[in-house]
């Protein structure tokens, strides 16, 4: 076995302060490397201090007693303080008790770097309790916790303007899904719900004083008819705006019905028998074959946003399929040319970003009333019907031009999109979680950067299942 040693009466101010030690502090300190991680032998500078319990000073020692403190200084290897704990005893009321020390909490067996460094890095949405366990050389249990130990978020002010969405992330009896609440102009997640029930929002909400909720101007949601009826009852002076995103993501889908049951009638190009087919027989059979091959390879094109890759100017390459030079622009134009119904709703698509682009809260309602009459009149069954989507939600969707502070900023759910992204990633990582109190703690220590724990722990609460 290897034995180093190193002593306090060393000038190795290094040593000392990775322990966040002073040399006045020592009386003895000795470095070990044993087989299962570096221990550090350390005796305090004996002193004199007063009873807990009638405050008479003493420095009589009754006894030492050693201690293994957990201290995750080092990355490689597990590292632990071997601390010889003196004991007082009080000559005037016989009261012992143990000095103060500056390695850890009173009853842990883990130094205050490792709640440190464990509460650091489970900041990182993409470690797991077990992860920072390891690394820490400590239990998952134990990491859990001094994580449910030292983390008590409450719930945020309502703000101004309001995000209400859903992730699916969380399993419970009653839901699946877990409601989040996001302030739109500082991007902080407010609240997080194990449900989206209409009674459980309804009793949530209920329980915030009617002044704190009078205060609420805008509330951007999905297109769920809960969350609408709920915004309207408990916020009664808030306009209620229907997200664009979700709006262009339906109308996204209908485009893709379009695609996929022109894809279902090109299919029939493989039942053809071409042995005896004439020439032009053959011409229509190689033009489906192609037509097929570019909706399934290039469906991508049909609903992305990016000019860049319609660009006509882009690099032509070499297609081996279409024999011949194309760009993105070319295949997007070879894709509508030959189906009339897939190139209308593309217009109409086109239509609808453009409203959203260039319209604003005075021309909006003209605007759309436009809109409407022309998907109305769309010949494209799956298209046409979208009209009476964007009847339904036409309040709504007028509302989601308010603009939100001096930058213009109108309000969307762009932001809690990109939150719920990050709650999924902790949900994946470690499996699922069944501590619903711990699973939002750990949300919203992650997705606030100015959340932060308490220094001293709450006692007498401690959950250990994940």
């Amino acid at each position: 076995m290897k034995n180093d040693t190193t002593s306090a009466s060393i000038s190795d101010d290094y040593i000392l302060h990775l322990f966040h030690l002073q040399k006045e502090q020592i009386d003895s300190f000795q470095v070990n490397h044993q087989d299962d991680g570096v221990h550090v032998r350390i005796k305090l500078t004996p002193k004199t201090t007063s009873c807990p319990v009638c405050g008479f000073p003493t420095s009589k020692v009754k006894s030492y007693v050693h201690k293994r403190i957990t201290h995750s200084m080092l990355n490689t290897e597990a590292c632990y303080i071997d601390y010889q704990a003196r004991r007082y005893i009080c000559p005037a009321c016989n009261k012992t008790f143990y000095e103060d020390n500056p390695f850890t909490f009173k009853g842990m067996k883990i130094s205050l770097l490792t709640v440190y460094n464990v509460l650091r890095d489970l900041k990182n949405p993409a470690d797991t309790f077990k992860s920072v366990a390891q690394r820490n050389h400590i239990s998952s249990t134990y990491a859990m916790s001094i994580f449910d130990k030292n983390f008590q978020i409450s719930r945020r002010k309502l703000p101004e303007y309001l995000n209400i969405d859903e992730v699916y992330s969380f399993k419970s009896e009653n839901s699946s899904y877990v409601c989040v609440l996001l302030d739109f102009n500082s991007q902080n997640v407010i609240d997080l719900l194990p449900g989206r029930k209409k009674s459980e929002l309804i009793n949530y909400f209920s329980f915030i004083p009617r002044e704190e909720r009078c205060a609420v101007k805008a509330v951007s949601i999905d297109l769920w008819e809960t969350y609408r009826i709920v915004a309207k009852m408990m916020f009664p002076n808030a306009a209620i705006a229907a997200d664009k995103f979700h709006l262009i993501q339906e109308l996204n889908r209908r485009v893709d019905k379009v695609r996929l049951r022109t894809m279902n009638q090109l299919k029939n190009y493989k039942l053809m028998d071409l042995k005896n087919a004439d020439a032009a027989s053959i011409e229509k059979a190689e033009r489906m074959r192609k037509q097929y091959y570019l909706y399934k390879k290039f469906n991508w094109l049909l609903f992305t946003n990016d000019p860049a890759y319609t660009d006509p100017n882009r690099e032509k390459k070499y297609n081996k399929v279409l024999q011949g030079y194309y760009n993105y622009n070319d295949i997007l134009h070879y894709m509508c040319l030959y189906n009339p119904e897939l190139e209308e709703a593309m217009n109409l698509k086109d239509r609808m970003i453009y409203f959203y682009k260039n319209s604003d809260l005075d021309n909006a309602r003209k605007d759309i009333n436009e809109l409407i009459s022309a998907f109305r009149d769309c010949k494209v069954p799956e298209i046409s019907s979208f009209a009476n989507t964007m009847t339904r939600w036409k309040t709504e969707i007028i509302n989601s031009f308010i603009v939100t502070n001096e930058h213009g900023r109108k309000i969307n759910s762009g932001i809690i999109e990109n939150r719920n992204r990050t709650i999924k990633c902790i949900k994946h990582n470690s499996n699922g979680y069944t501590n619903w109190k711990r699973f939002r703690n750990r949300v919203l220590y992650v997705l606030n950067k100015d959340t932060t724990y308490h220094l001293y722990p709450k006692e007498g609460e401690n959950e250990n299942e994940q």
